[in-house]
C-alpha cells in the first residue's frame, strides 16, 4: 500500500508538470528539449538499463538545490555497478573508444578524452563540431560553410564510429546535433587498440542515449545572440511493470542567423530507442534517428585579394560580408536505424551482435566565389554549382569478450568480425550553353561583389556529370590484454582486412587489398597506487576511396606511431590526469586537389613525421570545482620535400602550417559557490593558439597569428527541478581567422555570442 502511494504521488507529480509544459505550449512548439537529464535520476542515458532488471541498483543521488545536482548525477551509457560513484561517472566515464569493452582512461594506453554530459551541458555544445573545438589536441578546419575536418597531432581525423561500431562514412558531412547522443569520446592518434589499424589522427565515437530503468522527462529551452533559439524535449522509462521493456525518445529543434548577413541555419533531429531484456542474460537495443539542417552560408568563407601585398595575402571584405547569390540553400538529410544483441555466455564472456545504418544525403544550390579577388577592381571569381549526394551504409559487428585465467593470473581476451558495406553517388548538373562560359562541370565567370548578392539562378540544364562509387571491407580482429605480473600489463592486436572499392560513372576504377594485417602493441606498468606508466606502438593502415582527377584510387595510408607516457588517477578516479609523447611517421596522406576547388579529388602527398607531447586534466579538483583542458605541442612536417612542389607557384602549398599550430591549450573549469551561495555555478574557459599560416610557395602567406578567446557561464539552480544559466562565447569578440586550408580563403572564427538556458527535470 506503501509503494503504491509513492507511485500515484510520483504519478501525479509527473501529469502536473507535463500539464504545465501543454499549457504554455512548449510541447506542442516541439522547443522542449532534454539535455544530460536522464543522467540526473537514471544515471545519464540509462546505462544501467542494460542490466537484467534483478541486478540493478539505484544509483546515488547529489545533495539538492544546487547548479551541480544538474551535472552530478549523470552516469555514461555503460553498465556499472551500486558501489560506482556517480560523480566519477559523470566527468571521467569509462569509454569504449580504445576498446570493445568499457575501460578507465589508464587502462587504455594512448591519449583519450571524454566529453561527457555534464561537459555537455556546462559548455552549451550543440553539435559535435562544438565538442571537437573543446577538446584537447583538436583543430577543427571549415571545408565549406557546412563540412568540416578534424585534426589532431597534425593528421586528420578519419575513424568513426557509433556505439563501437566502425563506419566508413564521415560523421561530419554536416556536423550532428548532440541531443542524442550521451557522450563524445575522442582517442588521439591511431586507434590501434580498437581495430589493429585507424587513421593516423585518431578516433571519434559517438555514444547514444539509452532507455532509462525509470521514468525520467527533462526539457531545455534556449535562446540568444543571432536569433538563436529552440529546445530538446527528452523522454524515457520502463514500458511495462517489471522494467524490463524501457523506451527513450528525443526531439530537438534549433533556428539561427549566422555571422554572415542574411545566413541562417535551421536544424531538427528526432531519436528513439528501446531496449528489452529478453532474459536474464540477453538484452536486446533497437532505435532510429532522423536528421535535417536547411542552412544558407557562405560557402568558402571569405575571399583574399588574389596579388598579395607586401608578402601578405588579405582577406576580402569584413567578418560579416555575405559573398554568395541570394537563392543559395543547401539542405542536408541523416537517417540511422541500429540493432545490437547482448550476450552474457557464463564464466564471465560476453558476445555481442551489432547492425548500424547510416544514411545521409544532400541537396545543394550554390554559387560563390571560389579563388582570389582581382586587386584594384574587387571583381570575384565566381563558380555556380548544383548537386545531389546520396551516401548510405550498412555494418554488421560480432566479437566475444571474457577471461582466462592462466599461470595464476586473469587475462582477457576479445576476437571479433565486422563487415561494411558503403554506397556513394554524386549527380552534378552542368550548366546549360548559355549559363556556362568555359562548358565545364559548374558555371564559372567574374563579377563584382554587387552582382553576385544579386545574381539570378542559372537554368542547370545541361546534362548531368554522375559518379557512384561502392566500397566493402571486412576485417577479423583480436586482442588481448595479458597480465604479465600484478603491476605489468601486456597488449597485444591485430587486425587482417580484406578491402576493395569500384566506381562507375564519369569515372571507372577498382582498388583492392587482401589479407593485409596491421598489429598493435603496448604495455602498462602501474609502478604506484594512483599512476601508470605505459608505452605503446601502432601500424597505421587506412585504404581510401578518395580519387584523384583520373579517377584512380589513391593508395592506402601506411605509417606508424609509438608513444609513451605516464596517467594519474585521484579522489577515487573522479581527476584524472595524462601526459604523453609521440612520434607519428605517415605517408599518402590525401589533400583536396587545389586545381578543383570543390570538385572532390585529391592527390596522394609523401612522407610526413609529427613529434609533440600532450597533457590533459580533467575531473574534479574539490567537491565543487571541475576542470577539463589540455595543453598540446606538436611539430610536424614533410619529410621528404614533397610539399606538392607541382603547384608551389600557382596554386598554393598544402601543409601542415594551416592546420596544425605548435601550441594548443584548451582550459574549462567550473566551481559551485559555498555556502548561501551555494545555488549559483560560475564557469569559464579559454581556447589559445599559436598562429597557422597557409602559402602560395613564392614566399607570400595568408596567416593567422596567435589568439585567445574566452568564455564564460553562470547557473542558477532555481529549484530541485528547475535550472538557469547563460553562456557568453568569446566574450571579447576576438576578430580572427579560425580556419585556412589555402592562401586564397579563409573562415573567421565565430563573434561574442550570449545564450540564455532554461532546464527542467523529473
Amino acid at each position: 500500500m506503501k509503494n503504491q502511494k509513492i507511485r500515484k504521488k510520483h504519478d501525479v507529480r509527473r501529469d502536473a508538470v507535463v500539464g504545465f509544459l501543454l499549457s504554455t505550449g512548449v510541447l506542442s512548439a516541439g522547443l522542449m528539449s532534454a539535455s544530460m537529464a536522464m543522467a540526473q535520476q537514471t544515471g545519464s542515458s540509462g546505462t544501467d538499463a542494460a542490466t537484467p532488471s534483478s541486478a540493478r541498483a539505484s544509483a546515488p543521488v547529489a545533495a539538492s538545490g544546487t547548479d551541480q545536482t544538474l551535472v552530478t548525477n549523470a552516469l555514461p551509457a555503460v553498465t556499472v555497478s551500486s558501489k560506482e560513484d556517480p560523480a566519477v561517472a559523470a566527468v571521467n566515464p569509462a569509454t569504449t573508444v580504445g576498446s570493445k569493452t568499457a575501460l578507465t582512461e589508464r587502462q587504455i594506453p594512448q591519449s583519450v578524452t571524454v566529453i561527457p554530459q555534464q561537459q555537455i551541458q556546462q559548455q552549451n555544445i550543440k553539435t559535435l563540431n562544438d565538442a571537437m573545438r573543446y577538446t584537447p589536441g583538436v583543430t577543427v578546419a571549415q571545408d565549406d560553410s557546412e563540412r568540416t575536418s578534424y585534426y589532431s597531432r597534425g593528421f586528420p581525423i578519419q575513424t568513426w564510429m557509433m556505439d563501437g561500431l566502425p563506419t566508413l562514412q564521415s560523421l561530419v558531412t554536416v556536423a550532428p546535433n548532440l541531443a542524442m547522443y550521451d557522450r563524445v569520446e575522442v582517442l588521439t592518434g591511431p586507434d590501434g587498440l580498437q581495430t589493429g589499424f585507424g587513421s593516423e589522427g585518431g578516433t571519434v565515437n559517438l555514444v547514444r542515449k539509452r532507455a532509462p530503468s525509470t521514468f525520467s522527462m527533462n526539457a531545455e529551452l534556449f535562446g540568444g545572440s543571432y536569433n538563436d533559439f529552440g529546445g530538446t524535449l527528452d523522454v524515457g522509462g520502463p514500458i511495462n511493470k517489471a522494467g524490463t521493456l524501457r523506451g527513450r525518445v528525443v526531439g530537438n529543434v534549433q533556428n539561427q542567423d549566422l555571422m554572415w548577413d542574411g545566413s541562417w541555419r535551421h536544424d531538427k533531429m528526432l531519436y528513439g530507442t528501446l531496449e528489452a531484456d529478453l532474459t536474464s542474460n540477453t538484452t536486446l537495443r533497437v532505435g532510429a534517428s532522423y536528421g535535417e539542417t536547411d542552412q544558407k552560408a557562405n560557402w568558402t568563407g571569405i575571399s583574399s585579394y588574389s596579388t598579395p601585398v607586401n608578402g601578405k595575402y588579405v582577406l576580402y571584405g569584413n567578418r560579416s560580408q555575405y559573398v554568395g547569390a541570394p537563392w543559395n540553400d543547401n539542405t542536408y538529410y541523416s537517417r540511422t536505424a541500429f540493432a545490437e544483441l547482448e550476450q552474457k555466455l557464463g564464466a564471465g564472456w560476453t558476445g555481442k551482435l551489432a547492425f548500424n545504418y547510416l544514411a545521409n544525403s544532400a541537396n545543394v544550390l550554390n554559387e560563390s566565389a571560389t579563388g582570389g579577388v582581382e586587386n584594384g577592381t574587387d571583381l570575384l571569381s565566381v563558380t555556380a554549382n548544383k548537386y545531389h549526394q546520396w551516401d548510405n551504409q550498412q555494418t554488421v559487428d560480432a566479437f566475444v569478450n571474457g577471461p582466462v585465467h592462466l599461470f595464476g593470473q586473469t587475462h582477457t581476451l576479445t576476437f571479433g568480425a565486422s563487415y561494411t558495406h558503403e554506397n556513394f553517388q554524386t549527380s552534378n548538373s552542368r550548366c546549360g550553353p548559355d549559363d556556362s562560359p568555359d562548358g565545364g562541370i559548374f558555371c564559372t565567370q567574374t563579377m563584382t561583389l554587387q552582382e553576385l548578392l544579386n545574381a539570378p539562378q542559372p537554368a542547370f540544364n545541361g546534362p548531368n556529370f554522375t559518379y557512384t562509387t561502392a566500397t566493402n571491407q571486412l576485417g577479423l580482429y583480436g586482442n588481448g590484454r595479458f597480465q604479465i605480473a600484478d603491476p605489468l600489463t601486456l597488449v597485444l592486436g591485430a587486425r587482417a582486412t580484406w578491402w576493395n572499392t569500384i566506381s562507375k560513372g564519369a569515372f571507372t576504377g577498382t582498388s583492392h587489398i587482401s589479407g593485409k594485417v596491421t598489429p598493435y602493441a603496448a604495455l602498462i606498468y602501474d609502478f604506484a597506487q594512483n599512476y601508470s606508466a605505459y608505452i605503446s606502438y601502432t601500424s597505421i593502415f587506412q585504404p581510401q576511396s578518395a580519387t584523384d582527377a583520373d579517377g584512380q584510387v589513391l593508395k592506402p595510408v601506411n605509417g606508424v606511431q609509438y608513444e609513451a607516457g605516464v596517467k594519474g588517477e585521484y579522489l577515487g578516479g573522479k581527476l584524472n590526469t595524462s601526459i604523453a609523447l609521440f612520434q607519428l611517421t605517415e605517408e599518402n596522406r590525401p589533400i583536396a586537389d587545389p586545381r578543383y576547388p570543390d570538385a572532390g579529388f585529391y592527390l596522394a602527398t609523401g612522407r610526413a613525421r609529427s613529434r609533440g607531447v600532450e597533457l590533459k586534466a580533467t575531473g574534479h579538483l574539490t567537491d565543487h570545482w571541475t576542470v577539463f583542458g589540455g595543453y598540446t605541442y606538436t611539430d610536424a612536417s614533410y619529410v621528404d620535400g614533397s610539399e606538392l612542389p607541382q603547384f608551389a607557384n600557382n596554386m598554393g602549398t598544402v601543409g601542415f602550417s594551416s592546420i596544425a599550430p605548435k601550441h594548443l591549450f584548451k582550459l574549462w573549469t567550473s566551481y559551485q559557490l559555498p555556502g548561501k551561495y551555494h545555488r549559483f555555478t560560475v564557469g569559464g574557459g579559454t581556447n589559445i593558439s599559436s598562429g597557422i599560416w597557409a602559402t602560395d610557395g613564392a614566399g607570400n602567406y595568408l596567416t593567422q597569428g596567435g589568439f585567445a578567446t574566452f568564455d564564460m557561464r553562470v547557473g542558477y539552480q532555481i529549484s530541485k527541478q528547475l535550472s538557469a544559466a547563460v553562456n557568453v562565447t568569446n566574450i571579447f569578440d576576438r576578430r580572427y581567422i579560425a580556419s585556412l586550408e589555402n592562401p586564397y580563403a579563409g573562415f573567421y572564427g565565430n563573434p561574442r555570442q550570449i545564450v540564455f538556458t532554461l532546464r527542467m527535470s523529473l
